[in-house]
């Protein structure tokens, strides 16, 4: 440190101490308070003063110059031969879908490359097609034909770079693609199109209906009280319209598992099942059901209803006559009352009509007394249908459907013809 440097800090330490021994003098602080630092800014105070200033290092002699770099001559690069350009078109390339091909064009740039093996090609043009559409088939080729415009960019940008060929005698890139489809592979992928999606929809729709015949048939109509159950949870609110439900959705699960309604539901089922009516049995028979079919042999019909021949009923009469007397005292029609007497007319003919000629014969000589078989005249009409007669009118019966008069058949009303009437 040079002694201009150091007198200043000498200065500013032996300041420092004296206003500390003023400080403590005139505020009459303890000794030591104010004695320990003046001394030790005397210490510092000499020991800045006793130091010595470093030797300054002395400078460097400058030493010879050195040599400049040698010149050396720029040899100039040989020119690179100038790009040929060449057009290709409608060149098919194979696409991922067989069958399907792409009808690529495009410009393609190409120049020779300077070899020392002296190799040349008589058509290096056509080299460098080849090399170009070699690239364009292994982009093709793994692209379906339905993204023709997608395919067409990737191509552009894949050509799009210099590249060598397999001899190294030429370099091409390609440029301006345009890719096409044939018109009919246009058509076809368009209704292909059009049948795989509506296909799927289908697909779609027929699982949804399999699921949701599942869950009605499996789950909702497994039984009367599984259907019961899912109605209520639906319809929570609704309660008495639950009770009311109860014999539809047994029948409803019923049919739906191919079973008949179990009794317990029975009467509750708003369209029960149909019963025979012997009545109805005997006067008109199922066609094609013979009169003695039956499994032990008999002469009669089948095992649950009467034969032809054996009694029935209190009359014990024919197959006919004995069903037809039984329901006539059922509806309280007096033997030989001009009620009855009408009421046989009219099954009588409405039996004929029906093509069951010899039981409307049976009712004619068993019941009103014609031996002939053939239709008897029908009573009075003013004394049996409420006419202007001297008797009382009879109202007429309503009886399968007929009403006034009218035929089973569908004729239009009127009396019972007699014999010979049409």
């Amino acid at each position: 440190m040079k002694g201009s440097g150091k007198a200043p800090l000498v200065g500013l330490a032996v300041g420092a101490g004296l206003v500390t021994v003023v400080l403590g003098v005139s505020a009459r602080w303890p000794v030591w308070l104010w004695g320990v630092p003046a001394a030790v800014a005397l210490v510092l105070a000499v020991l800045l003063a006793s130091a010595r200033s470093p030797v300054p290092e002395p400078d460097p002699e400058p030493g010879p110059e050195p040599e400049p770099w040698p010149e050396f001559e720029t040899v100039a690069a040989p020119a690179e031969p100038p790009w040929e350009e060449t057009r290709v078109d409608g060149v098919a390339l194979p696409s991922r879908v067989p069958d399907y091909d792409f009808h690529f064009s495009a410009t393609v740039w190409w120049r020779p490359i300077p070899n020392t093996t002296g190799l040349v090609h008589a058509d290096p043009a056509g080299l460098a097609i080849e090399t170009v559409l070699a690239r364009a088939r292994q982009v093709t080729e793994l692209e379906v034909p339905e993204r023709l415009d997608l395919v067409r960019h990737r191509l552009n940008g894949v050509l799009g770079t210099q590249r060598p060929d397999a001899s190294a005698l030429v370099e091409a890139m390609g440029g301006r693609v345009d890719l096409r489809l044939s018109e009919d592979d246009r058509t076809r992928l368009g209704k292909l199109s059009e049948v795989r999606k509506s296909e799927e929809v289908w697909e779609h729709e027929r699982r949804q209906e399999q699921s949701r015949r599942a869950y009605l048939g499996d789950d909702v109509l497994k039984s009367p009280g599984s259907a019961v159950v899912w109605w209520l949870a639906r319809h929570d609110d609704k309660v008495r319209e639950a009770v009311d439900m109860i014999g539809p959705l047994a029948q409803l699960s019923a049919a739906a598992n191919d079973e008949d309604v179990d009794g317990l539901y029975e009467h509750l089922v708003p369209y029960p099942a149909p019963r025979p009516v012997p009545f109805l049995d005997a006067v008109a028979p199922t066609p094609g059901r013979r009169e003695d079919d039956g499994d032990d042999g008999d002469e009669g019909g089948p095992p649950d209803r009467p034969g032809p021949t054996e009694p029935t009923g209190p009359t014990r009469g024919p197959a006919v006559v004995g069903p037809l007397t039984e329901l006539l005292d059922d509806v309280d029609l007096v033997t030989d009352s001009p009620e009855r007497t009408v009421y046989l007319h009219r099954v009588a003919q409405a039996t004929d009509a029906a093509g069951r000629s010899e039981q409307a014969r049976l009712i004619r000589e068993s019941l009103l007394g014609d031996g002939s078989g053939l239709p008897a005249a029908a009573p009075d009409p003013s004394r049996t249908a409420g006419g202007t007669g001297d008797g009382p009118g009879v109202p007429w019966a309503k009886v399968g459907g007929a009403v006034n008069g009218s035929a089973v058949n569908g004729s239009s009303p009127g009396r019972v013809p007699g014999p010979g009437a049409p």
